[in-house]
């Protein structure tokens, strides 16, 4: 797989969700004109003219600070995980004419499907790039959630082209939202790990300045400064594809959105997953709606049967429909326990670096550590931080594919 980097990825993407809005603000401002009528008229009419020329460029100063104010203010829009549904209401395109027609629904299903494993082949790529190091797990974990969601959209083509009518506007929403929350949870993961990898560039920075000082002084050897050089390299090619990704992940969920992406644009945070919500889940209440709610199982059900032979073949047709559901539904709920455990383990990593990074500042304080060290060490505290991060937006997304599966592919209410 060839991959000529951001100008080739973007053209994954559909141009068509990209809308064009732009923030003007036009000022005027009026002269005055006096007439004068004599001498000491005149003078009079001269000393008005300058007093009022200065306050109103007094006023005019401050209405255009005040105006420019409220143009900057207007300029920043902040997409939060929560507002995304109705984000994708207000700006993306093919999600208002979805339902138009029978055919250009499930094209744009298609589309969307098709982009999805774009992007995850693009991570698979990276993971086996960097397969020896913990960042293509990173990678690899990513290319697993857009499998699923990609998986799901899948699903849902099927469904429609059981479908004799078109989707509501619900279950369209539904499907696009479902794809929004799985690339803005991907584009945080990312932003962490560049701000992580920041930190661990500048440490390795600092670790071959001082290799080479050090050889300067014949304390080290050639050998040993190519290594911290190498080394050096490979994290600033590291944190070339993070911000590569990030940017790429981030001008795709502003597409979807249809928002141009600008300096104004800010993308939110993911919240943290709900423990007590996955505490709740009621592993055969949900069993049962997932079977029910499922596509391939309705399906089944709503067909006609006349013949003692049909009868029969349907029976069977919807025990196997019924036992792909039931191990779909197990297997999406061992990954949110899982996920869970592994966000407690996460989090309890970043509490001991926390322990540590806090120790760190006394020591430097009191000047006990080097730069480099100190450098190191918070290197190595950021990466605890992203780890956990990713961990808990991982749980999120993780939760979200839960509820989305015990809502079924189809039949998308609560």
């Amino acid at each position: 797989m060839k991959i000529d980097g951001l100008d080739k990825k973007r053209g994954f993407f559909d141009r068509r969700w990209v809308l064009i809005a732009g923030v003007s603000a036009v000022m005027a401002a009026e002269a005055m004109t006096f007439s004068a009528w004599g001498e000491e008229g005149a003078q009079v009419n001269v000393r008005a003219e300058e007093e009022n020329s200065q306050e109103t460029e007094e006023g005019v100063s401050g209405n255009t600070a005040e105006t420019e104010s409220s143009v900057e203010t207007a300029k920043i829009i902040t997409v939060e995980y929560d507002n995304l549904r109705q984000l994708l209401l207000d700006g993306n395109l093919d999600l208002r004419q979805a339902n138009d027609s029978y055919e250009s629904t499930k094209k744009n299903y298609q589309e969307l499907m098709e982009q999805m494993r774009e992007q995850q082949a693009y991570m698979k790529f990276l993971a086996d790039k960097y397969e020896d190091t913990e960042d293509g797990a990173t990678y690899s974990m990513n290319a697993g959630i857009l499998g699923g969601q990609a998986s799901m959209l899948s699903k849902r083509i099927e469904a429609i082209n059981r479908k004799t009518q078109t989707l509501t506007v619900e279950e369209n929403t539904d499907s696009y939202t479902m794809a929004a929350q799985s690339v803005m949870n991907s584009y945080n993961q990312m932003a962490l790990n560049v701000k992580a990898k920041e930190k661990s560039v500048q440490a390795k920075e600092a670790a071959y300045e001082a290799m080479v000082k050090r050889q300067s002084v014949g304390a080290a050897t050639a050998a040993e400064v190519m290594e911290a050089a190498d080394q050096l390299s490979s994290e600033q090619n590291l944190l070339g594809s993070y911000r590569q990704q990030e940017a790429q992940l981030r001008f795709r969920l502003l597409a979807m959105l249809g928002l141009e992406d600008q300096e104004g644009v800010m993308i939110g945070t993911i919240p943290d997953p709900d423990l007590a919500e996955i505490d709740q889940v009621n592993f055969e209440e949900d069993k049962q709606r997932a079977i029910n709610n499922s596509s391939a199982v309705q399906s089944v059900r709503h067909s006609r049967a006349g013949s003692t032979a049909e009868i029969s073949r349907k029976s069977d047709q919807e025990t196997e429909a019924v036992g792909n559901a039931e191990a779909e539904f197990l297997e999406a709920y061992q990954k949110l326990q899982a996920g869970k455990l592994e966000y407690q383990a996460a989090k309890d990593s970043y509490e001991s670096a926390k322990i540590s990074y806090d120790s760190l500042q006394k020591k430097r304080q009191a000047g006990m550590v080097s730069q480099t060290e100190y450098l190191e060490e918070e290197a190595s505290y950021l990466e605890a931080l992203a780890k956990r991060g990713i961990a808990s937006m991982n749980l999120t997304q993780t939760l979200e594919d839960y509820q989305w599966l015990v809502k079924g592919t189809e039949s998308t209410r609560r």
